[in-house]
């Protein structure tokens, strides 16, 4: 019975399936800030983000318990992860992963602040939807040319939620990171993309 157990939850359960992250290791590539002409804005190539917002994200997604999907474009993973990082609000994040046509869902949820200071896992829930879900949200992906979004918005907003969506299938990693994308006008159809990975968790 004991050895049933265990081999039903290691057939939902994902993390067994990463290295353990360090602590400070980074999630997302940095660019090289000395090319860029510093502005309120400060944005920098595709698929990399500044030294200071990466440690933000990074620390916030370090918490979360997530593993780093950059550096797995080798290994044939198709994994599309939602982070939000709220100002004044938990951080919580949904991975969907297709693992040999079965799609796993995570859910993790700190207790700290996403404009501030990083908390302490506090949820965490792995289920296995329905494959309709995962083919909808491909669909979307594709519907709204997300390969070509660009990373960063050209638009100076101080104070919002973080909203990253990254995306590896196929050996193709691409992610883009908009400040209250559902408030601010910064595209309509990335907003439901993102609503469309939270909901099928529910």
């Amino acid at each position: 019975m004991i050895i049933i157990l265990i081999i039903g939850c290691a057939s939902v359960s994902t993390d067994y399936r990463y290295d353990k992250t360090e602590k400070g290791e980074l999630y997302f590539p940095t660019f090289d800030e000395t090319k860029y002409p510093r502005d309120t804005i400060n944005t920098g190539p595709n698929d990399s983000l500044r030294s200071f917002t990466n440690n933000w994200y990074s620390k916030h997604l370090f918490t979360l318990n997530e593993p780093v999907l950059f550096n797995k474009i080798n290994e044939k993973q198709n994994t599309i992860r939602f982070t939000h990082l709220g100002t004044w609000s938990n951080p919580y994040s949904y991975r969907l992963e297709n693992i040999d046509g079965k799609i796993i869902l995570t859910y993790n949820r700190t207790n700290g602040l996403g404009g501030y200071e990083v908390g302490k896992r506090v949820r965490n829930k792995t289920k296995q939807i329905n494959s309709k879900k995962w083919n909808a949200i491909l669909q979307k992906i594709d519907s709204i040319d997300f390969w070509n979004i660009s990373t960063q918005e050209r638009k100076n907003i101080n104070d919002g939620e973080e909203w990253i969506l990254e995306v590896l299938i196929n050996g193709k990693y691409h992610f883009v990171t908009r400040t209250s994308p559902d408030s601010y006008d910064q595209g309509k159809d990335f907003v439901e993309l993102c609503q469309l990975i939270e909901k099928s968790g529910k």
